[in-house]
């Protein structure tokens, strides 16, 4: 009789502790859901990455004073990695083993996020919504890895498409980073030109970091580009600027969506080299010149949380949180990763919570994004002159 007391008690016990473990995930607990994100902090990139973080607290904040998701609240660890990949594999290991995030969120960087992507990968910890609009982030499939923004090659090619179609130029040139990001806009700007049958009259490169540009100017306007396309982040962006107007070169000039931020016109501002007239391919509507309503009364909260007007990257990191908020509700209260990713694998048209095109996945295609419109700067701002644009339609 003792015998099977035991048994039955020993059976007990071990279907209690096998359904704990069954309900046990990784980074979640009754309360809480600990995520995880990498950024540039007081790297070179640290304008971007220092506002992208208020972007993605805001919204956290937002969620916990409601309560949560099921009654947890969110916690948001970020990391500085400093634009370093050396340094951001070592964040990512820690992140994974010894803080145990759920998931990551809006890591930031082309370099840092593909030398990490592996790791978190092989312990199948979703990856969403990179700081960065590289391919490698959904190609090949991974389904762990999310990208929602519009990828360089696509961005360029939309770009190209209304640089030929609507300004009707003829020789375009190029002057581009010589990094992935430069040779992915590179690429998709040949891509378009040869729908149009056109080549790349001219494109000269430099390395990361530089400030001297005047050879690469000379040699493009020795080529004579009737529009120049710049694959240069800020700082580059204004030197390109500023060595065009120091030799008497007025040709019109179009950057990615890198350069859509505050920054570039108070750089431009400060070295004597006006941006008005400059083009700018973007996919998230600029929170500056933004009419919905919606947009401005975000803003105004912003500025009477924070002490400051938001800014594009801040823009980024709001709307990240939120779709991931979404899909961590979608998935239920049973929250695991593998929920996680079923949920975000039938987003069908999930609307960016500050006018950014919808996401669409599948459980066979992570590119969420496909679209871009072009801006122009003029009246302090970048003022969208286009709808979403597709370079294949």
């Amino acid at each position: 009789m003792k015998r099977r007391f035991w048994l039955i008690v020993l059976s007990v016990l071990m279907t209690m502790c096998f359904a704990a473990v069954l309900q046990a995930e990784t980074g979640v607990t009754d309360n809480e859901i600990l995520i995880g994100s990498q950024t540039d902090l007081s790297g070179p990139h640290a304008a971007w990455g220092i506002l992208a973080k208020k972007g993605l607290q805001m919204r956290v904040d937002e969620i916990n004073a409601a309560g949560g998701i099921y009654g947890r609240k969110i916690k948001l660890l970020v990391e500085d990695h400093q634009s370093d990949p050396k340094k951001a594999v070592i964040l990512t290991n820690k992140m994974i083993t010894r803080d145990k995030v759920f998931c990551f969120v809006y890591n930031m960087g082309s370099a840092t996020g593909l030398a990490t992507l592996p790791i978190i990968t092989k312990n199948k910890v979703p990856f969403v919504f990179p700081l960065s609009a590289h391919q490698g982030f959904y190609e090949p499939h991974n389904r762990y890895s999310y990208q929602a923004s519009t990828p360089y090659e696509m961005q360029a090619a939309v770009g190209v498409k209304y640089i030929v179609e609507k300004l009707g130029a003829k020789k375009v040139g190029l002057i581009y980073q010589d990094d992935e990001f430069g040779s992915l806009l590179k690429k998709g700007m040949e891509k378009e030109l040869a729908k149009h049958n056109m080549k790349l009259a001219a494109a000269e490169s430099y390395k990361s970091g530089a400030t001297e540009f005047s050879s690469q100017i000379a040699l493009l306007k020795k080529a004579d580009v009737d529009f120049l396309f710049l694959g240069t982040i800020i700082r580059e962006t204004v030197g390109v600027v500023k060595e065009a107007k120091k030799i008497g070169w007025s040709v019109p000039m179009m950057a990615s969506a890198a350069v859509i931020t505050k920054y570039t016109p108070g750089l431009a501002a400060q070295a004597g080299a006006p941006i008005d007239g400059l083009y700018a391919v973007s996919h998230t509507p600029y929170v500056f010149s933004s009419l919905d309503p919606k947009v401005k009364e975000w803003a105004v909260r912003y500025e009477k949380i924070s002490g400051e007007k938001p800014d594009q990257p801040v823009a980024h990191g709001y709307e990240g949180m939120d779709w991931l908020a979404i899909a961590i509700k979608n998935a239920g209260k049973d929250l695991t990763r593998e929920k996680l990713i079923d949920a975000l694998d039938k987003f069908n048209g999930v609307p960016g919570a500050l006018g950014s095109q919808p996401l669409y996945f599948s459980p066979k295609s992570h590119l969420g994004a496909k679209a871009a419109f072009i801006t122009v700067y003029k009246n302090g701002t970048f003022e969208k002159i286009t709808d979403f644009m597709y370079a294949d339609k």
